[in-house]
């Protein structure tokens, strides 16, 4: 049967082409699933009096001939005359064939798949090599029509377009095969590696990896997104010797959102008391977007139009950063930048931030902290304080961060000005790896620079730990300290002026499939702290320490028993995904915990216990309704046997008998309270009280933590990272215009 025309009325991006008596020398391969020539297609060239493939090869014989026509073709065929004008050489063949599909791996009668090579300029007859696979523009369609002369391909239905690393979707496409270049109309997806970009309208380059999207939407995996969008030079890869197999888009492209999981994401911590931090772990790597148009860049830059980016699977999404514009370009291997115009944060379709920052530097180096902060230190740096976050400096394989305090409160307080050596304070900290199973870690801290260099004790906290991985889990440390601060429960905060010693770590170990587990941990130090033994001090002294050798010897064991277990709702956005990243599940488990330590010291002092827990705890509902959906508690008795007392006050063991509670209650929405408490059955004294404030939502949470018994606090900024499988609705809402 002839070979299908176009539509009537083609829309206007897709055009019939004219027709053309000229004929050139080209090539068509006909290819399998795997990308490699295929015997099993039955094909029956009609032979027309335009847009004819000649393969004229005069310099071979005819066993050539018939080798390279079996080659490019498959089995020898017959041509059938259609016109009476029909060139004398018996290899003129219509470029719109139709194909009898043979092949079991088509699922259909009309699926084919055609791999068509750009002609050689030259238009003397030679003979035509076997296409290499990094040179083959693959075409898969219901029909398809080809301009010999302009060697241009129109293709309809179903249409698949791959080049090197590169697939494109689309109802219908145009495509030049001289220069790669790809038009391409309705229900448009552009897969390269993990990204997909989906449009209305796509205008695309294969070998320049530039082009346009209109109605863009999709996915970005940010791990991948700079090389999967980058020019990738076939011939420096060394991917000629087989075609890409990137999965259409048109296989997930109508699949719901399904098996939606939550990742680490990206957890900011600001902590005050003992110091300020201010962290950022974990990143997020998916995002999905929508823009009215996107430019895409060779470089694996873009650029876009009403730029909408959002973390959650789910439309409308409760959290998504617009912008008018957005560039995206390649600093360095490691470092991008991103560009906006009046860019805004828009809260579950109703709240509208601006971000005034119109410049964000993305490094996928070692993070850079922010450049201020404001701390909390009572203790030593007399309270408020700003610290200023100095780039960091390399040392060879380390790192040094240095950070200068502004001690705020001592100003206002001792009536100082601030560039008064009193005022002033300092912090440093050195790390990094020294091999790959060896981290070095430092810490300086100064809280006054008054007589610097010459400074009192009191002045000078610091630390340097070497960490080296053993194999098998285990692990040693060896770490020398100078006036670090522990808390020991209702003594509270104790100071150990020196310490230099190792731990031996040993891995966590699971005992069996109900979760049993134990670890142990073995070490030595030489400890130079305040004691109240009077017997170990000298009659006239300067201060109450004494310096002793300490080994220790602990274990740990660990028996869980669930007593049961509810059902997790669906990972919807209306169900078990309304306020937290993850399905809660109802449970409740009994718990048994005992540690053993042993502890020994020179001049013939010893400390051992033996300490044993019983617990309740689990949470009920599923935190997703309303009002009154999630409740979490805890409930801990602990007895304590103790033989023997440290001569320190630091490790010394005191609180023998302790009830430890905690109770997390959602009030209303995302909104949860919680409260954590330990007391000393003997004394009535605290051990800990912890307060916290959540908002919890499932792309994003915020949370304040306030422990008045160790005097410190923070606030945690939650942002979610999901994975997912299927297509999220291109919809995103219309949030409100700031």
């Amino acid at each position: 049967m002839p070979y299908p025309v176009s539509p009537p009325e083609p829309p206007p991006l897709i055009r019939t082409l004219p027709s053309s008596d000229t004929t050139q020398a080209g090539k068509i391969t006909v290819l399998n699933e795997l990308g490699q020539p295929s015997p099993s297609f039955s094909i029956s060239p009609k032979v027309t009096t335009h847009a004819t493939l000649t393969y004229p090869l005069p310099q071979a014989t005819p066993e050539e001939v018939n080798q390279v026509s079996a080659d490019l073709l498959g089995p020898p065929v017959s041509p059938t005359v259609e016109s009476e004008t029909v060139s004398p050489s018996p290899y003129h063949f219509d470029s719109s064939v139709s194909f009898t599909q043979t092949d079991p791996s088509c699922p259909t009668q009309t699926c084919h798949k055609i791999a068509i090579t750009p002609p050689p300029e030259s238009q003397q007859p030679t003979v035509i090599p076997v296409p290499t696979p990094a040179d083959l523009v693959e075409i898969t369609a219901d029909r398809q029509e080809y301009d010999q002369q302009r060697q241009i391909v129109i293709a309809e239905g179903n249409v698949m377009v791959r080049f090197r690393q590169s697939l494109i979707d689309a109802d219908q496409a145009q495509i030049n095969l001289v220069n790669r270049q790809v038009i391409a109309e309705g229900n448009v997806a552009l897969t390269r590696g993990n990204q997909v970009i989906r449009g209305d309208r796509m205008d695309y380059n294969f070998v320049q990896n530039t082009g346009s999207v209109y109605q863009a939407q999709g996915t970005v995996s940010t791990r991948t997104a700079a090389t999967d969008l980058a020019i990738v030079d076939p011939l420096v890869t060394g991917t000629t010797s087989t075609l890409p197999s990137p999965i259409s888009d048109r296989i997930t492209a109508a699949q719901p959102v399904q098996k939606v999981s939550a990742d680490t994401g990206l957890n900011a911590t600001v902590s005050a008391g003992g110091g300020s931090f201010f962290g950022v772990q974990g990143t997020v790597n998916r995002l999905r977007f929508a823009a009215e148009r996107i430019d895409l860049f060779g470089n694996g830059g873009w650029e876009a139009q009403n730029v909408r980016i959002t973390n959650d699977p789910f439309s409308p999404p409760e959290l998504e950063v617009r912008a008018d514009t957005a560039r995206f370009n390649r600093i360095s291997p490691l470092r991008d930048e991103l560009i906006t115009t009046r860019s805004r944060l828009v809260l579950d379709q109703s709240l509208n931030l601006p971000l005034f920052r119109e410049r964000t530097v993305l490094d996928r180096t070692e993070k850079q902290p922010l450049p201020f902060s404001i701390g909390y230190d009572l203790k030593d740096f007399g309270g408020y304080f700003i610290q200023g976050n100095l780039p960091t400096v390399p040392l060879g394989p380390v790192t040094l961060q240095v950070a200068p305090r502004l001690l705020l409160q001592r100003i206002f307080q001792d009536n100082l000005t601030p560039f008064e050596p009193a005022s002033l304070g300092l912090e440093a900290q050195l790390s990094g790896a020294l091999t790959p199973t060896t981290e070095l870690r430092g810490f300086l801290s100064l809280n006054t620079l008054e007589n610097f260099p010459d400074l009192n004790e009191q002045a000078l906290r610091g630390s340097v730990r070497v960490r080296q991985q053993l194999g098998a889990g285990f692990a040693l440390n060896g770490e020398y300290s100078y006036r670090n601060r522990l808390f020991n429960g209702t003594l509270g905060y104790r100071t150990v002026h020196s310490s230099l010693g190792a731990v031996l770590t040993s891995p966590v170990i699971r005992l069996n499939a109900q979760g049993a587990l134990f670890s142990f941990q073995t070490s030595y130090q030489s400890v130079n702290a305040n004691t109240d033994r009077p017997e170990l001090l000298k009659p006239i002294r300067p201060n109450d320490r004494v310096t002793l050798d300490r080994y220790e010897a602990l274990g740990t064991f660990i028996y869980p028993i669930l007593l049961w277990q509810g059902e997790r709702l669906p990972a919807t956005a209306t169900e078990g995904l309304r306020y937290t990243p993850q399905p809660v599940i109802p449970f409740l488990k009994l718990a048994f915990i005992t540690r053993g330590v042993t502890t020994q010291y020179s001049e013939d002092y010893s400390q051992s216990y033996l300490s044993t827990s019983v617990g309740l705890q689990g949470q009920l509902g599923h935190f997703s309704k309303d009002f009154l959906d999630y409740t979490g508690f805890s409930v801990f008795y602990t007895q304590v046997f103790l033989d023997g007392q440290s001569p320190f006050l630091f490790d010394r063991l005191v609180d023998q008998r302790v009830l430890s509670m905690g109770l997390v209650q959602q009030i209303y929405g995302g909104l949860r309270a919680g409260i954590e408490s330990a007391v000393n059955l003997e004394n009535g004294l605290s051990l800990n009280n912890e307060f916290t404030l959540e908002y919890s939502r499932r792309t994003y949470g915020v949370i304040l933590r306030i422990n008045p018994v160790r005097r410190i606090g923070s606030i945690n900024l939650r942002i979610s990272d999901f994975n997912w499988v299927g297509t999220p609705d291109p919809d995103f809402g219309t949030p409100p215009e700031p």
